[in-house]
C-alpha cells in the first residue's frame, strides 16, 4: 500500500497499474464469491421459473423491538426517543460504515477526528458523543472506522441514559447490534464495485447444526479512494466468526469474536481561513503521501450467557475482553502567519503539524442483568436490574515531529523532500480505571393505561493516571488520581391509551468525570463530574394500519456545572451551564405495501450560558454548542415498481454548525441527494446501483475547531446481492 501511495503523484501509469490491480482484486474475490450462486441460480431451457415475489424478502425499515436486554418493553412502550437504522437501509443505502448510517439520524452530527485522531466521533443533541459508541450494550471505547459487515443494526438512544450505562451519555449513546447464529441456514455474498476505484466484498455465512447449536462467519474486505479527494485512501479488512448453544433452550451461550484491521492514508481536509473551510478546490490535499498513516486493529472477544429461570425471572451475563491499538502520523494543517482578507490567495501558506501518536486501549467487562416480573398489593412490576465491573488500560506514546516543510494554500507538493523530518518520543501517558456499578429500573404497571418508572444507579469510578515527558528533570513525572461516586436516578410516567398510541414524561440524568476519557491533568484532578438532567416529553404512534410509526418529542438537555476555566488560575471549576432544547420528529415504515419511508427532523438551539472561558479573546458564554445544527432533515424512501425492479433516493440537509467554543470557525450548512435503482431477476439475488451526492455537491459534514476534511463527491456503486 506504501509503495502504491508514493506513486501517486509520480507516475501516471503507476496509477493505472494501481487502479486495474485493484479493480481486479476486487472482481476477482467477488466472482470467486459469486459465480457459484449465479450459476447454481441461472435457469435451464428445460426448468421454467415460477413467478416470485421479490417483495417478500425485502424487509421493512421498522424494528419494534430493542436489541438491548436492560430494555424489556417494545420501542414505541419505551419513554425515551429511540431511532434504529437496520440492515435493509445499509444495503439499500450501500452504506459501509456505522458514520455514514448514522447520517440518516437527525440531531447528531459528525466530527473531525478529535485532536487529530481519526475513528468515529459523534456529537448528539449538542453534547459529544466520542465515549457514549456501545457494542451489543458494553462500551466500545477504542478509535477506529466501525464497519457495518457483522452488524444487525444500529440504535441511537438519545438523552441522558446514565441510569443504565453509567458515566457519559449527556446527549445519548449509539450502540452497535451484531449479528448472531440463526437457526435457519443461509449463505450470502456481496460484491461491490465503484467509481472512483473502490472495490468490497462481503460474507455472511450461517449454519445450524442441530436444534440447539449453530454458527456465523462474516468476512469483508475493502479499498479504494474518496471522491474528490487527491491522495486519501483507506483499506480495511475483518472477520466475525459467533456459536451458539442451547437455540431453544432456557440456556442459551453465545461466543463471539471480531476483528477489524485497517490502514488508511488518512485526511484531516482543509484548514479554516477567516473562520471557513479555505476556499480551494475540493481536492486539495495537503497531508504527505509517503508519510501520512492511520492504522488501526480491534480484537473484541465475547462470552454471553442467557438464561431463563422461569416465566418472571431471566438473566444475562456477558464477559468481554477487547484491544484497541492505534498507530497514526497525519497533518493537520493550519493557516501560517496572520493573513488579512486582502491577501491573495497565491500568497497564503500553510503549516502542516503532524499528529503523530500509537495508543493502545484495552477493556476487561463483565455485566450481569437481571429482569424480574412480580405483584405487590396488585400492582404489576417490572424490575431491572444489575451490576457491572470494568477495568479500563490505556497507553499512549505521542510523538513530536519536526523539520516538516509547509505547503502552498492553492497548490500544495504531496510529495515534497522528507530529509529534514525529525521524530522523537514527546509524553509516554497510561491510565488504569475500574468501575463497579449497581443500578434497578422499576417499571409499575398502575392501571392498564398509566405505568409509572423509577430507578437509580450507582457507580464507583477509580482512575489512576501516569505521565512521562522526554525532558529530563523536575516535572518529568506525573501521577493524578481521582475517584468518583455517583448516583444517577431516572423517572418516567407513560400513558397508553390504545395499543396504537404512546405518550410519556421522562426525566433523566448523566455525569462526565473528569477521567471519563481516560485522562487527567494538573487542572481537572481535582474538579468532580459535571451533572446534566433531561427533560422529554414525547409521543409516539402507530398509524396506517400498524405500517407507520410516528413519534414526536421535545426536549431540554441542562449540563447544570460545565466545566470552565477561573480567570488567572489554570484550575477548573464547575461553575459553567449549557443547554440544548428542541423537538424532532420522525416518521419509519410503509405509506404502502409497496412505498418505504425513514425520515426525521430535529430542531436544536443550544447555547452556553454560563462560562468563564474566554478564547481567542472572545468569552464563550454566549455561544452555541460546538457541531449543534439548528436545523438537520434525513430522508429516504424506495418503491417498488414491480415484483423485480425497485428504484429510491433520499436527502440530507444539515444547517450551519459551530466548529470551535468562540464560533469563529463555522462549517456552513449543505444539503445533498442521494439515489438507487436495484434489479432483481429472481429470488435471493439483486443487483443495485448506488449515485451518492448525486449534484457532485461540494460540503464539509466533519467538525473540528482547526481543520475538516471536505466530504466525497459524487460516488457510483455496483453492488450485486446473492443469498443460497
Amino acid at each position: 500500500m506504501r509503495s502504491l501511495r508514493r506513486s501517486v503523484g509520480k507516475s501516471a501509469r503507476t496509477r493505472d497499474q494501481r487502479v486495474r490491480s485493484t479493480l481486479g482484486r476486487a472482481l476477482g474475490i467477488g466472482l470467486i464469491f459469486t459465480s457459484g450462486t449465479a450459476l447454481a441460480q441461472q435457469p435451464s431451457e428445460e426448468i421454467p421459473l415460477n413467478p416470485v415475489d421479490v417483495r417478500a424478502q425485502r424487509r421493512e425499515y421498522r424494528i419494534m423491538e430493542p436489541s438491548l436486554f436492560k430494555f424489556p418493553d417494545l420501542i414505541k412502550d419505551t419513554p425515551q426517543s429511540i431511532t434504529v437504522i437496520p440492515q435493509e437501509i445499509f444495503r439499500e443505502q450501500a452504506v459501509f460504515s456505522m458514520r455514514e448510517a448514522l447520517r440518516n439520524v437527525t440531531g447528531l452530527s459528525l466530527n473531525a477526528g478529535e485532536g487529530g485522531i481519526q475513528g468515529d466521533n459523534l456529537t448528539l443533541r449538542g453534547y459529544s458523543a466520542r465515549n457514549d459508541i456501545y457494542l451489543d450494550g458494553i462500551r466500545d471505547w477504542g478509535s477506529y472506522t466501525r464497519d457495518v459487515f457483522n452488524l444487525q443494526s444500529v440504535e441511537v438512544l438519545k438523552g441522558p441514559s446514565s441510569v443504565m450505562f453509567g458515566r457519559g451519555s449527556a446527549g445519548g449513546l449509539i450502540n452497535q447490534v451484531s449479528k448472531t447464529p440463526e437457526r435457519t441456514p443461509f449463505y450470502d455474498f456481496s460484491a461491490t464495485i465503484g467509481a472512483p476505484l473502490q472495490g468490497r466484498v462481503t460474507m455472511d455465512l450461517n449454519q445450524p447444526f442441530s436444534e440447539q447449536m449453530a454458527a456465523r462467519f462474516n468476512a469483508m474486505y475493502y479499498q479504494g479512494e474518496v471522491a474528490g479527494r487527491d491522495e486519501v485512501e483507506f483499506q480495511r479488512y475483518g472477520v466475525a466468526p459467533s456459536l451458539t448453544i442451547g437455540m431453544t433452550g432456557p440456556t442459551r451461550l453465545t461466543l463471539s469474536y471480531f476483528l477489524q484491521k485497517e490502514d488508511n492514508l488518512p485526511d484531516n481536509g482543509l484548514p479554516y481561513l477567516f473562520g471557513r473551510p479555505a476556499p480551494v478546490d475540493r481536492s486539495t490535499f495537503y497531508g504527505l503521501s509517503d508519510n501520512d498513516f492511520f492504522r488501526t486493529t480491534v480484537n473484541v472477544g465475547t462470552i454471553r450467557l442467557d438464561h431463563t429461570f422461569n416465566d418472571n425471572v431471566k438473566l444475562r451475563n456477558t464477559l468481554r475482553h477487547a484491544n484497541y491499538h492505534l498507530e497514526q502520523e497525519a497533518v493537520a494543517p493550519r493557516i501560517a502567519g496572520a493573513p488579512t482578507e486582502t491577501t491573495p490567495l497565491s500568497a497564503i501558506s500553510v503549516n502542516r503539524g503532524i499528529v503523530a501518536r500509537d495508543r493502545t486501549d484495552d477493556t476487561l467487562a463483565n455485566q450481569t442483568d437481571v429482569i424480574v416480573t412480580f405483584k405487590t398489593w396488585g400492582l404489576e412490576h417490572t424490575l431491572v436490574t444489575g451490576v457491572e465491573f470494568d477495568r479500563e488500560t490505556t497507553d499512549v506514546t505521542n510523538f513530536t515531529v519536526t523539520g516538516v516543510p509547509t505547503a502552498t494554500l492553492l497548490n500544495p507538493n504531496p510529495f515534497p523532500d522528507l530529509s529534514t523530518i525529525r521524530r522523537a518520543v514527546n509524553t509516554v501517558s497510561g491510565t488504569k480505571a475500574f468501575t463497579a456499578s449497581l443500578y434497578a429500573v422499576d417499571e409499575i404497571a398502575l392501571t392498564r393505561q398509566w405505568r409509572l418508572l423509577g430507578g437509580f444507579r450507582y457507580d464507583h469510578f477509580d482512575a489512576d493516571f501516569e505521565s512521562r515527558t522526554a525532558a529530563p528533570g523536575a516535572g518529568a513525572r506525573r501521577q493524578f488520581n481521582r475517584v468518583d461516586d455517583v448516583v444517577s436516578p431516572r423517572a418516567a410516567l407513560v400513558f397508553l391509551p390504545t395499543r396504537e398510541q404512546t405518550y410519556y414524561f421522562a426525566w433523566g440524568t448523566a455525569f462526565n468525570p473528569s477521567a471519563e476519557a481516560l485522562t487527567l491533568a494538573a487542572n481537572t484532578v481535582n474538579t468532580p463530574p459535571e451533572k446534566t438532567q433531561s427533560f422529554e416529553l414525547g409521543a409516539k404512534w402507530q398509524l396506517l394500519k400498524d405500517r407507520l410509526s410516528l413519534n414526536a418529542s421535545i426536549f431540554r438537555i441542562d449540563k447544570l456545572d460545565a466545566r470552565t476555566a477561573e480567570p488567572g488560575s489554570p484550575e477548573q471549576t464547575l461553575d459553567g451551564r449549557q443547554r440544548s432544547q428542541g423537538f424532532e420528529i420522525e416518521a419509519i415504515g410503509r405509506l404502502l405495501p409497496n412505498w418505504n419511508l425513514f425520515a426525521g427532523y430535529t430542531c436544536l438551539d443550544t447555547k452556553v450560558l454560563e462560562s468563564k472561558d474566554v478564547q481567542g479573546g472572545i468569552p464563550v458564554q454566549g455561544k452555541r454548542l460546538i457541531a449543534a445544527p439548528e436545523h438537520s432533515v434525513s430522508l429516504w424512501t424506495t418503491y417498488d415498481l414491480t415484483q423485480q425492479w425497485q428504484v429510491g433516493g433520499g436527502m440530507t440537509y444539515v444547517g450551519e454548525r459551530a466548529a470551535n467554543g468562540n464560533n469563529t470557525n463555522k462549517l456552513p450548512g449543505y444539503g445533498k441527494g442521494d439515489f438507487t435503482v436495484a434489479y432483481f431477476p429472481w429470488k435471493n439475488t439483486e443487483f443495485r446501483m448506488n449515485v451518492l451526492n448525486v449534484t457532485d455537491e461540494r460540503y464539509f459534514d466533519s467538525v473540528y475547531q482547526g481543520h475538516t476534511p471536505p466530504a466525497p463527491g459524487r460516488t457510483v456503486l455496483f453492488t450485486g446481492n446473492f443469498r443460497f
